[in-house]
């Protein structure tokens, strides 16, 4: 595990003992937004970590502030770690390829970047040409990925890549997490209805 994502768990954690009912409403929006899934399902643990994320980083209380604001004025936290959760990154991306130096190379689809994911990584659960929806953050100069990984059917990077690109032009980003969002939701649907070509659900 990440400094990072050390950080998020500690959010997390938090939240869960002093502010459940504020997590347990804020899951019952983030499963209406991107599809149920049940207990028992091999997604489970997945689409809980996206939620997690999502929490953190997007959630809002009815006041206005956000979890990670709130949190801030309410814990310590040292200044680069919070200045590196703030900027938090939230986008489509593509695990490109593994270079001459063993470095996983990242692409940032939505907007249209590439970087190095940090050694310091941790694991990751993905292999090359992995298509997925989630956060980066950079800390000390490095790129890390958070927990929440959405994978998504690989067939259908090209029309994620050309709706990306219209919403990129938007240069909005309330406009940019419905459409990762709707992404999410796509991706569950997907899974339902197994039987389905992917290029016909993933449709905008």
């Amino acid at each position: 595990m990440n400094i990072l994502q050390e950080e998020v768990e500690k959010i997390l954690s938090w939240y869960s003992t002093n502010q459940y009912d504020e997590m347990k409403k804020a899951r019952d929006i983030y499963f209406t937004k991107t599809g149920r899934v049940d207990e028992d399902s091999d997604e489970y643990e997945a689409r809980m970590n996206s939620f997690n994320d999502w929490f953190v980083f997007h959630y809002k209380k009815e006041n206005g502030v956000s979890v990670l604001d709130n949190y801030i004025t309410k814990n310590k936290v040292a200044e680069d770690i919070e200045k590196s959760l703030r900027e938090a990154n939230y986008s489509l991306f593509l695990f490109q390829k593994i270079n001459f130096r063993k470095q996983v190379v990242v692409k940032d689809i939505l907007h249209n970047n590439k970087f190095i994911l940090s050694s310091k990584n941790g694991f990751l659960a993905l292999v090359e040409d992995d298509l997925f929806i989630g956060h980066s953050a950079v800390y000390n100069e490095e790129h890390f990925l958070l927990n929440g990984l959405c994978t998504l059917p690989r067939d259908v990077l090209s029309k994620l890549k050309k709706e990306s690109k219209r919403i990129r032009k938007l240069n909005n980003i309330n406009e940019e997490e419905d459409f990762l969002l709707n992404i999410e939701r796509l991706k569950q649907r997907s899974v339902h209805y197994g039987h389905i070509n992917s290029e016909q659900i993933f449709n905008f």
